[in-house]
């Protein structure tokens, strides 16, 4: 007890009274720490690219646990999702046309790569926009959005039965209402990019928008 209080971290009975989690290993939030090298500015991610819009009203992203705002992003309108369409589309063809096995296994790498370096990132990041201790956002809410990414990637590559001769709609648009939990877009994204579609966008409270090219 007198070793965590000298580290400066709640004592036992406090965090079971307030229910507050103990601090972070090395107390660097990277949650914070990717925000801040962003410059807590976020725009919409299309193409790869954060697109900032000049004259814009500025929303604040609100930490859910506290209220305090952690980010800003420029409020979203109709020309942004017709930037993101675009972009889906012209991908479209090239993404429908690798194949499902081909499909799965970038599917396959992405979860991958979300659940290597990135977890403590995007764990930490989930936390602050859900509201939920790092515990659980790492534990149930990353790796159940990661095996909903999985599993569609994994059917991609065997081929689902009854399907032959599938042919891709194209650009699909996935409306969410926000906040937006990551196994809530990812239980839609991971079946619709394996079989083939391009996403166009997302619309929800940060009014963030992105396409599928790889």
């Amino acid at each position: 007890m007198a070793a965590l209080a000298a580290l400066g971290a709640p004592p036992v009975p406090e965090i079971f009274a307030t229910m507050e989690e103990g601090p972070i290993p090395g107390e660097i939030n990277p949650g914070e720490a990717w925000l801040e090298s962003h410059g807590r500015s976020l725009g919409h991610f299309v193409d790869g690219t954060w697109l900032k819009a000049a004259g814009r009203t500025s929303l604040e992203c609100q930490e859910a646990t506290t209220g305090r705002t952690v980010a800003t992003v420029p409020a979203g309108d109709s020309s942004d999702v017709a930037v993101a369409v675009a972009a889906a589309k012209a991908a479209a063809e090239a993404w429908a046309g690798l194949g499902g096995p081909q499909r799965g296994q970038r599917l396959t790498r992405l979860a991958a790569t979300l659940a290597g370096d990135r977890r403590g990132t995007m764990g930490a990041l989930l936390a602050l926009a859900g509201g939920r201790p790092l515990c659980r956002t790492l534990g149930a809410d990353l790796d159940l959005g990661l095996r909903l990414l999985q599993v569609p990637a994994a059917g991609a590559q065997l081929g689902p039965p009854g399907l032959e001769g599938w042919t891709p709609l194209g650009v699909v648009a996935v409306v969410l209402g926000g906040p937006c939990s990551l196994p809530a877009l990812l239980w839609k994204l991971g079946p619709l990019l394996a079989m083939g579609e391009c996403w166009g966008g997302r619309l929800g409270t940060l009014g963030t928008a992105g396409t599928s090219r790889n």
